[in-house]
């Protein structure tokens, strides 16, 4: 299987399909965020976990606008990333900063896995989560090591830099907040 994928994809094509996958997902969750809050105001479980979570999509922004803008936020450090890396990458640049986005990815997807399971059904960006960042991020993952870009202490070094996005991500946030009330 390791073999047919080095038929349709290289390192280069996925640096390039890093925005594109984020579009796809974020779409997911503007396009239902409203009506999955709507639809399962009631329906949720009343456990802790639910609580925190709809107060917290509640203060972050839970219109489709709100999240409209956040996501533009986030897709010019994506944009810019994805440029970056893809421009440098084969001059022996760094992949630091492509790979801390990569693990916050990682990171939502599992998310939302767990926001799904915690309200036992949809979350919106659930679907595109399972079938398009999971099976990308662990094939970039894959020809990362491949290609020699990435080895235990690279994933190590990566993760304090993808905490450090989080607040520059959230930011995007407060925009959506500040612009669409």
């Amino acid at each position: 299987m390791v073999a047919e994928l080095h038929q349709f994809f290289d390192l280069k094509t996925l640096i390039w399909l890093f925005p594109i996958i984020f579009i796809f997902h974020d779409l997911e969750e503007i396009i239902t965020i409203e009506s999955s809050m709507a639809a399962n105001k009631d329906k949720y479980p009343k456990t802790h976990f639910v609580e925190m979570t709809i107060r917290m999509r509640k203060k972050l922004g839970s219109t489709a606008a709100q999240l409209a803008v956040s996501a533009t936020w986030i897709l010019l450090f994506i944009s810019f990333t994805t440029v970056t890396t893809a421009l440098f990458s084969s001059d022996g640049g760094s992949f630091l900063l492509f790979t801390a986005i990569l693990n916050l990815f990682v990171l939502q997807a599992t998310m939302h896995i767990v926001q799904s399971i915690m309200f036992r059904g949809y979350s919106p960006g659930i679907i595109t989560a399972l079938f398009l960042l999971i099976p990308y991020c662990v094939i970039t993952y894959y020809f990362l090591v491949h290609y020699g870009k990435m080895d235990w202490p690279f994933f190590f070094t990566s993760l304090p830099v993808s905490l450090m996005m989080i607040p520059v991500f959230l930011v995007g946030n407060l925009l959506g907040r500040y612009f669409i009330r």
